[in-house]
């Protein structure tokens, strides 16, 4: 059975044809509507008036009587090939209104399979949701920090799961990993008596699915991946504020964070990230942690890092075209000298100088990947290993060291 909603009349279709047209419909099966249904069209056709509305008996006898007038023979002179064609069109009319009725019913459907989706993942994050304890300070004699140190983590993909010939990932690997970097950068913070330790966030924190070739990587949903790794970093942070002071900065966007809903390209819409929740999330957990300062910027695509007397800028890189040229074009941008870019998302570090000021250079850093090659990299021979960057700041020369951290 068909039930449409919307049947017009057909161009100089006048009353007598409409409401034969309509009880022949209902009569061959085409039409699910009862009488009062098909009056109801009919006086909205024929009407302006409610007041002139015709009842369904009005139109349901005049039907009746044309029918037995039709069924007597008195229209004989109606060819059965006319007869054939009058129904295909009502039927190709009927088709076209059912077609109407899918495409609302599978749209609506979509909505509410992505608002559930939604939904749930919030509801994951929210039961997740606990303040951690803070820990005792470790007893370091601190002085006047001459020097200050940016830590860099990019790219953890956590969700991912596979095994190359240089390359092994999954939750458990992230969590040995994390384990790793906190040992190192404690026995750093211890050797070079740092007061404050900056760490840099730089997106990508999920493998995402912004493509199905993802499907096969992911170890687990999404939403477990986010809560995953928003635990991950807290924790780390957390531990670590027992050592040092921590200044905490958050890319609030990337690529394979992004949820990309109902089919949307690339960034179209950026805001629909979940770096939202997984920063959000670390601030929450910490918020009785006066020895760590989140820092954010949403609703952007970058942060900015205030070193000394520097003016830094970081972000995820995916927006990037010209490596070489981004830090011109942000000062363009911005009307803001910057003297260092931060980037992640090539998976590999790199670092140049693109110009100088009249104390520093003017440098493009690229970050590494802590989850290093995997097997896209692998097809385009271009792997790197797994590790995060410390960089460290001079008050007068700006950045003068850097220090590579393998996590394998």
């Amino acid at each position: 059975m068909l039930n449409i909603t919307d049947l017009h009349r057909l161009e100089n279709e006048n009353e007598f044809q409409y409401t034969w047209r309509l009880g022949q419909a209902k009569d061959s099966g085409l039409l699910d509507m009862d009488w009062n249904s098909i009056a109801d069209l009919i006086n909205k056709e024929f009407r302006n008036d409610e007041s002139e509305y015709r009842t369904e008996a009005a139109y349901r006898k005049s039907y009746q009587q044309a029918k037995k007038y039709y069924e007597s023979g008195v229209f004989n002179n109606l060819s059965e090939d006319e007869y054939f064609k009058e129904l295909q069109v009502q039927k190709r009319e009927l088709e076209k209104e059912r077609q109407k009725l899918f495409s609302t019913k599978t749209e609506y459907s979509r909505q509410i399979r992505q608002q559930s989706r939604f939904e749930l993942f919030y509801e994951n994050v929210a039961n997740e949701l606990n303040a951690y304890d803070v820990p005792e300070f470790v007893g370091l004699n601190y002085s006047e920090q001459m020097k200050s140190y940016v830590l860099s983590i990019a790219d953890i993909h956590a969700g991912a799961n596979f095994i190359t010939e240089t390359n092994e990932y999954s939750f458990d690997e992230i969590t040995r990993r994390f384990n790793k970097l906190f040992n190192d950068i404690v026995y750093f913070v211890k050797e070079k008596n740092i007061t404050t330790l900056k760490v840099l966030c730089l997106g990508d924190d999920i493998q995402g699915i912004l493509r199905l070739s993802d499907l096969q990587l992911n170890e687990t949903s999404v939403v477990k991946a986010t809560v995953f790794i928003a635990k991950t970093i807290a924790h780390f942070l957390n531990e670590l504020s027992a050592y040092c002071y921590i200044d905490y900065y958050h890319c609030p966007t990337s690529n394979h964070s992004q949820t990309r809903p109902l089919g949307t390209k690339a960034s179209e819409i950026a805001s629909e990230d979940v770096e939202y929740v997984i920063c959000n999330y670390i601030k929450d957990v910490l918020v009785n942690n006066n020895r760590i300062s989140v820092h954010t910027n949403f609703g952007y695509e970058y942060i900015e890092i205030p070193i000394f007397d520097f003016k830094t800028i970081a972000m995820h890189g995916h927006t990037i075209n010209n490596i070489d040229g981004v830090l011109k074009d942000l000062t363009y941008h911005k009307k803001t000298f910057y003297t260092t870019v931060f980037l992640a998302h090539y998976h590999a570090a790199k670092m140049g100088t693109v110009g100088e000021m009249s104390d520093t250079d003017c440098e493009v850093i690229v970050c590494p990947s802590f989850v290093g090659s995997c097997p896209y990299s692998d097809k385009l021979m271009k792997g790197a290993k797994p590790s995060c960057c410390i960089y460290g700041y001079d008050k007068k020369y700006g950045r003068t060291e850097s220090y590579k951290i393998f996590l394998k």
